[in-house]
């Protein structure tokens, strides 16, 4: 009842970020995914030659992000808020016209850049600074957006790739994001007290004389920085080639793309139970306590694919992989906030966002030529669950010893 009353409390706040979390998933992997085949036809290109469009395209999303991300810290929510939107609706709009392969990296750089990095980036940087007692159950409530659009954005894409061109899908895209997201979040900041909170953020971060370059250099110089990194690097890192590329990987272990496609079903539904499940402990308990058993979940899923004894093991994956990102989606923001401070979340988030974009750009590539390699999906896996332990041990080491040394 107490998580209700809060949601109905502050349902405006709430909405203006799963509205962002939520249209964040037209620059992720798993919806540009139903739209490769496509590219690769259009384009006459290989798996390899694609992913490594993608992945160029994203390593320039993350040099880019850095100076992007920090703007949050500076400008006026709304201001900042309508550039990212506008960033997005440019992409879809390049998408429409990629005519020649040019414009298609220009749409895919833009859409990884607005859509996965600064939207998510945007949303979550709010609702860490503007909740501070209930930051858990507000971060949990706000990243729905992220399993609500893989629930439901495949299954509309496919239904609109069945009766129009994939140009004419992003020229809808593109109308959606221009007529219906841009009016909602310039309503809801309008009736809201968020816009009065950055700026006094924005007072303190002034008088506190925090740069960007003292920022990231304090961070960087930390070993606890490079202790809890890998287990913010891998989940991102492994589903976007596993699911770039989920067509082609599912025939390899036995699965149909049906079955994949049902089983999406299950990952956005544990996504949503553990996101929600989790914001209530990390008030309770912080987010630090929780943060080094977040993988475990997906270490298990992987093993499971590993073995893959039947269809049911598609199902299992997805759901087990749904919830270390729901876990995800939620506690590291939380964290970040916790070691760092809210008056620099926005340049620190931007720091750790870059770093993840890099990482998931050079998934695409590896996964795309091992796939071209033919290498057996079950070295994949098991490779994957190798960095799973390994990334588990660091980050305990990282926020348990280092914490009772520093105590």
């Amino acid at each position: 009842m107490n998580y209700i009353s809060f949601v109905l409390r502050e349902r405006k706040v709430l909405s203006f970020g799963l509205s962002f979390t939520f249209f964040s998933s037209f620059g992720q992997t798993f919806l540009i995914s139903l739209f490769v085949p496509f590219f690769l036809a259009d384009f006459n290109l290989s798996n390899a030659a694609f992913g490594s469009i993608y992945s160029i395209a994203t390593l320039s999303s993350a040099a880019i992000l850095p100076y992007m991300g920090k703007w949050i810290d500076h400008l006026p929510i709304s201001k900042y808020s309508l550039y990212v939107a506008l960033g997005l609706l440019t992409a879809a709009i390049t998408m429409s016209l990629s005519w020649h392969i040019g414009f298609l990296f220009a749409g895919i750089l833009m859409l990884r850049l607005s859509g996965q990095g600064l939207s998510g980036h945007t949303a979550e940087t709010a609702m860490a600074r503007y909740f501070k007692l209930q930051r858990g159950k507000a971060l949990s409530v706000s990243s729905l957006g992220y399993p609500l659009g893989e629930g439901i954005l495949p299954l509309a894409m496919a239904a609109l790739l069945a009766v129009m061109s994939w140009r004419s899908a992003w020229g809808l895209i593109a109308a959606v994001i221009a007529f219906l997201f841009i009016p909602f979040i310039l309503i809801v900041l309008n009736k809201t007290e968020m816009e009065k909170t950055n700026q006094e953020i924005k007072t303190k971060d002034d008088t506190d004389q925090n740069t960007t370059s003292a920022v990231y250099k304090k961070i960087l110089g930390e070993q606890r920085f490079w202790l809890i990194l890998p287990a913010v690097l891998l989940p991102p890192f492994w589903i976007t080639g596993l699911f770039l590329y989920q067509v082609s990987i599912a025939e390899q272990l036995g699965w149909t793309a049906a079955i994949i496609a049902s089983a999406f079903v299950f990952f956005a539904g544990t996504r949503i139970v553990s996101s929600l499940g989790v914001g209530p402990l990390i008030d309770k308990w912080s987010a630090s306590s929780i943060y080094p058993f977040y993988l475990l979940p997906m270490g298990l899923g992987l093993f499971v694919a590993f073995l893959h004894p039947g269809i049911w093991s598609a199902f299992v994956y997805m759901a087990l992989i749904g919830i270390t990102m729901g876990l995800g989606s939620t506690i590291k923001s939380a964290l970040l906030t916790e070691l760092y401070g809210e008056n620099v979340i926005g340049t620190v988030r931007s720091l750790f966002a870059s770093i993840m974009v890099f990482s998931t750009a050079i998934s695409p590539f590896l996964m795309g030529w091992m796939l071209d390699q033919q290498v057996a999906m079950e070295s994949v896996f098991l490779t994957a669950i190798v960095s799973v332990v390994i990334a588990t041990g660091m980050a305990f080491l990282g926020l348990y010893t280092l914490q009772q040394t520093n105590d």
